[in-house]
């Protein structure tokens, strides 16, 4: 089966709600314990699109079967040049089909292309498929917090992972 990669769209809020609501409910891998109304993705979209990439995996058909976008990872104006990135296929994507692999080398072209430097992927600690899936595309870990968060009556640790996607020989000398 053909795959497309597309700009998110806010029409596209409903398929995000309903593929991240799934790990929301049903997992650790996000410490998200309520998942947004629908109106809050569609605002999602709009926002991280005036700094960031926001696109959507596609079947033939046209529904959407993931998503991936980048964000700030914190305020002060100097991890402007880094991003954390984030993916999330719908539990019933085609697995095995490289659309995970697609969608990422996607995000990491466009945030390249912005200027970015550096992708973190914020980790599960016991999320042995997506730590290995974020070390297969080159991505180091960089940290690790224990017992960072609580859901469903257990503590759950995370890991950073980072790779480098710009050069740092062209920063500005300010």
């Amino acid at each position: 089966m053909d795959y497309i990669i597309r700009e998110a769209l806010p029409s596209d809020a409903k398929a995000i709600h309903d593929i991240y609501g799934y790990y929301v409910a049903n997992t650790y891998i996000t410490f998200t314990e309520n998942n947004p109304d629908i109106s809050e993705y569609e605002k999602s979209i709009v926002n991280t699109k005036k700094e960031y990439p926001y696109i959507v995996a596609c079947d033939m058909s046209n529904k959407v079967i993931g998503m991936a976008y980048a964000g700030r990872i914190r305020h002060h104006d100097a991890y402007r040049y880094s991003v954390e990135a984030t993916i999330y296929l719908s539990n019933d994507a085609p697995k095995k089909q490289g659309i995970g692999k697609m969608l990422y080398q996607e995000l990491e072209n466009r945030l390249t292309a912005m200027g970015y430097k550096f992708m973190y992927g914020v980790i599960t600690d016991d999320n042995e498929a997506s730590i290995r899936f974020h070390e297969a595309l080159g991505f180091e870990k960089v940290g690790h917090f224990t017992d960072i968060g609580y859901k469903f009556g257990t503590w759950k640790g995370i890991v950073w992972y980072r790779k480098q996607i710009g050069s740092l020989s062209d920063m500005p000398q300010k």
